[in-house]
């Protein structure tokens, strides 16, 4: 009896360590600093986005298909100015099925390399049909 106790001591502490480890794997992955791209030294954020889209938003001679081009920049705060939120808008598509398409991105200002990188960005839509004000993260049909 107290060698079967004994016995499920150690699988209750050996389950809890293995929890404990899969937790603080977890804690280290969620501190892992995503950059889905960096710009170059004396860019301002718009340049970098634009990098990162030009070929998704324009052909080999700058030009896309898309009536509009709307670019906005919103600072993370009132004094915050190493972060920043930029929407990229593009409306009046010769698509039959997308009125406009998003581009959402958050950069932040990497202090040592002197550059802003990218930290997150979605792409999203809104469709011709249906919920026309709408934004969706589904590609319209």
């Amino acid at each position: 009896m107290k060698q079967i106790l004994k016995m499920a001591l150690l699988g209750s502490a050996l389950l809890l360590s293995s929890l404990v480890m899969a937790e603080d794997t977890a804690t280290a992955a969620a501190k892992v600093d995503v950059v889905i791209a960096k710009g170059k030294v004396g860019q301002a954020p718009v340049q970098v986005v634009y990098d990162y889209l030009a070929d998704r938003i324009s052909d080999e001679y700058g030009v896309g298909e898309y009536q509009n081009l709307h670019i906005s920049q919103k600072a993370a705060g009132a004094e915050d100015f190493h972060q920043v939120a930029l929407e990229v808008v593009q409306s009046g598509l010769m698509d039959d099925a997308i009125a406009s398409q998003r581009y959402r991105f958050v950069l932040s200002v990497n202090e040592e390399a002197k550059v802003w990188q990218i930290k997150s960005v979605t792409q999203d839509w809104q469709c011709r049909r249906g919920h026309k004000k709408a934004w969706t993260q589904k590609p319209c049909k």
